[in-house]
């Protein structure tokens, strides 16, 4: 997914877990996302215009 993105241009990606899913929520951070409020992850990938996923 990342890598499409970053492909097409995209600037960011954007992810959500439900708030007990912690195996979700460590492999999204092992990926590079950072948590923002109520588990709601955000990749950065640094250029491009963002499109919502």
């Amino acid at each position: 997914m990342l890598r499409r993105a970053r492909e097409a241009g995209v600037s960011g990606a954007q992810l959500e877990t439900a708030y007990d899913n912690t195996v979700a929520q460590g492999l999204y951070e092992a990926e590079g996302f950072v948590r923002e409020q109520f588990h709601v992850y955000f990749h950065d990938l640094g250029a491009g215009t963002f499109a919502g996923a």
